[in-house]
């Protein structure tokens, strides 16, 4: 009876073979608190329990509120910023120059995807409060106003127009731009951390850190795989082509997409194939599946999270991109759409069954740990597509994975 005054829907937890439970999908409606987060925890004996508002157990499913709170996010009333003390083999961060700096750069692009309102992600996770939760952890904040990336700013009169690459002038202009400046910000020792807008603007975000640090490797969190190209994209959004462009072997054309000519420069540094890998994918498109076989790219997919746990993905996947050099670069490229939609509702490309909220967060707090994070992007956020609630839940839990990936500790 509780239950059902407490949670409006409630689908079953899959249990997948050894590896314990895992939620399905989970939505929990509580009159006043109708987008509190759920917090899962080990109790010791490799069972997952989650606590109601009152502070009971729903033997998998909860949410919980109240002071102090169980880990990161929304839900917390005090949300603490802890740095991590936990002993590591290696320095956190250890690219960062000493005083270790965090350089925000505001990319509103909007021009990538058909919705507006992803211009607003950057003025959004600032208000919610990004630069005293950074400052709390330690870090000294190099912030500035937001890129100009409005139509105005961007558009030229004489743009050319590529049918199957929406935007490209504009888009190229402005990840341009942003390309420049990540790489003095990295150069200088700094940590970029740009915050999108949609995700076009890796497109700029990946030729800059690469000028900078060619042995970067790349850890792209997301429903999609963003693998494609003028050449086979099904849409022509431009968000769904930053891995595309970067990657030589996909064998895009800069000179033929308006306003990418300076991507094709000779001596621009290129993504090789075996220094990204995916994880979370759930959404791919059928020429993207067969680039990712025949480049031999590692992909994890959910059913790869299922099956392992978000532990063991991680594991690979760090071991992948860190086998031939433990101290490598690596840059996070993080789509909010990564995470399940009733987390994260505020997005544009939204899929269900997406990560969970601690597997969100593990995710960044394990990249992190390694002390070799050098720069990352949250892209997607779009505060318009979602209702007031939803928007706050969406910032509030982006917010909370910045700041994860930055070096809070629960602990």
């Amino acid at each position: 009876m509780i239950l059902s005054k407490r949670l409006h829907t409630l689908e079953a937890f899959c249990f997948n073979q050894n590896l314990g439970f895992r939620k399905a999908q989970t939505q929990a409606v509580n009159q006043h608190r109708p987008f509190a987060s759920s917090s899962r925890y080990d109790n010791g004996s490799g069972v997952v329990d989650e606590k109601t508002p009152d502070g009971n157990r729903l033997g998998g499913v909860g949410i919980i509120k109240g002071k102090g709170g169980g880990g990161a996010g929304i839900g917390n009333v005090f949300d603490k910023m802890l740095p991590s003390f936990i002993p590591s083999p290696k320095p956190l961060f250890q690219h960062c120059s000493n005083p270790k700096t965090v350089s925000i750069i505001g990319a509103p692009m909007t021009f990538g995807q058909p919705y507006v309102g992803t211009d607003h992600g950057p003025s959004f996770l600032r208000k919610a409060g990004l630069r005293s939760k950074l400052i709390a952890l330690g870090w000294l904040v190099d912030d500035g106003p937001d890129l100009n990336f409005s139509a105005k700013a961007l558009a030229s009169p004489d743009d050319m127009v590529h049918p199957h690459a929406k935007n490209s002038s504009m888009i190229g202009r402005g990840t341009q731009i942003l390309s420049q400046i990540v790489e003095e910000k990295a150069m200088s020792g700094s940590f970029p951390l740009v915050l999108g807008g949609d995700h076009s603007i890796a497109i700029g975000t990946l030729s800059g850190i690469l000028r900078a640090r060619p042995n970067t490797g790349v850890l792209w969190i997301d429903a999609h795989a963003d693998l494609n190209t003028p050449d086979i994209s099904e849409s022509g959004n431009m968000h769904g082509m930053p891995v595309g462009l970067a990657i030589k072997e996909m064998g895009a054309d800069y000179t033929m997409i308006p306003g990418f000519e300076w991507l094709g420069k000779e001596g621009t540094p290129m993504l090789a194939p075996n220094s990204i890998v995916y994880v979370g994918l759930r959404d791919v498109d059928m020429k993207e599946r067969e680039a990712i076989r025949e480049l031999g790219i590692c992909a994890f997919t959910m059913s790869h999270i299922d099956r392992y746990g978000i532990g063991k993905v991680m594991d690979m996947a760090m071991t992948h991109l860190l086998a031939h050099d433990p101290n490598r670069p690596i840059h996070l490229s993080y789509d909010i759409d990564a995470v399940d939609p009733a987390i994260a509702p505020a997005t544009g490309t939204a899929v269900r069954g997406g990560l969970t909220f601690r597997e969100a967060h593990y995710v960044a707090e394990i990249v992190a740990a390694s002390g070799v994070l050098a720069s990352a992007e949250i892209v997607e956020v779009n505060p318009t597509l979602s209702h007031d609630r939803g928007a706050h839940a969406t910032v509030e839990f982006s917010l909370g994975l910045i700041t994860s990936l930055l070096g809070k500790s629960i602990i």
